[in-house]
């Protein structure tokens, strides 16, 4: 059974046998026998903020431009879910514009 051991400066999980956090990297050595002491704001800090992430996917299919920036954005956030969505608004946007390139150069 793998213990789990919680990181003290992020709160994310890691095996008990990690010397580092997989998150922020922070050094887990002599933490295994500390009870999990983390007292931040981790689930608020982590949330990705969703208005952010659906205008993003909005501007993405209508305007790749924007999409662009605002999948950049997401994409330089410290939290996997707004790095997710900042990739995949990304690639959405420039599939637009490629198509709108494509559409407008084949006279569509």
């Amino acid at each position: 059974m793998v213990k789990i051991m919680y990181c003290p400066k992020c709160g994310t999980q890691n095996p008990d046998d990690a010397q580092f956090c997989q998150n922020c990297g922070t050094t887990l050595t002599n933490l295994a026998t500390q009870p999990y002491t983390y007292s931040g704001t981790y689930t608020e800090a982590k949330r990705p903020n969703i208005l952010i992430i659906i205008l993003g996917y909005i501007l993405a299919f209508l305007g790749g431009l924007f999409g662009i920036l605002i999948g950049m954005y997401l994409m330089s956030k410290d939290n996997s879910s707004s790095r997710f969505h900042g990739r995949n608004i990304l690639i959405i946007a420039v599939i637009s514009i490629v198509l709108g390139l494509l559409l407008t150069v084949l006279g569509y």
